[in-house]
Formats: structure tokens, sequence, C-alpha cells
């Protein structure tokens, strides 16, 4: 299916052409099913560890979402990781991320993206 979004701009194999849709698009391409529920986190970096628990604080919402705050790796930042277990689907992803880019914003964090394993 082929088309245009107005947000992201052409789609390409049912998935938008943006950083998302790309992730999607090879999952798909390595034999996932993108249909099953697994874990997947969403990542955000702080300058303070207590940005980033004060954001975990905030963000545990309830017990669909778990929230960790540890170093980053190699820099005197923090990230706070945001799971939630879910199908990887794009309007939900996106949205998701949004959202918790919007309150991570609040406590003065930056979205880093989200990741997943396969599913089993």
């Amino acid at each position: 299916m082929s088309g245009l979004n107005q947000e992201t701009g052409p789609m390409n194999q049912d998935f938008p052409n943006d950083e998302t849709g790309e992730l999607l698009r090879l999952m798909r391409e390595q034999g996932d099913d993108l249909s099953a529920a697994r874990d997947i986190d969403f990542f955000l970096i702080f300058d303070l560890q207590d940005q980033a628990k004060a954001f975990a604080a905030q963000a545990s919402l309830g017990p669909e979402f778990r929230v960790e705050v540890s170093r980053y790796e190699k820099t005197d930042k923090w990230q706070a990781c945001l799971t939630v277990h879910m199908a990887p689907v794009y309007a939900e992803l996106v949205m998701l991320e949004k959202q918790v880019g919007r309150l991570g914003r609040g406590f003065g964090g930056e979205s880093d993206g989200w990741g997943c394993a396969a599913a089993e």
C-alpha cells in the first residue's frame, strides 16, 4: 500500500517513512510477528538524576507501566526507561512516544526513542 501521510510523508509497505515506520519494516522483514505483544521500552535522557527520578515517579501510571532510572552509558547523564507490554502497532507507538516525550520534557528530559526484543 502506498500513499501520503500528511504528518510523516510518503508511506512504504504499510508504514510511514519515518524512524518508527523504518524500525517496524525492519522487524517485519526479519520475521517478527508484529501482532504479538512484548515489552517495549521508551527511553528518555536527563541531565540530573533527580530529574529522571521525578519523571519516573510521575510516569508510574499504573501496573502496565514500569519505569527504571539508571546512569546513561558513557556519559554523566541519566536515563529513564519506561516499559509497556503491548504489540508494536505504529499509531500506538507514535502516540505513546509523543506522550512520554512531552511528560519527560516537563522534567528537563529528552526523548531517546524506543526499542524491543523480537516476539518469542
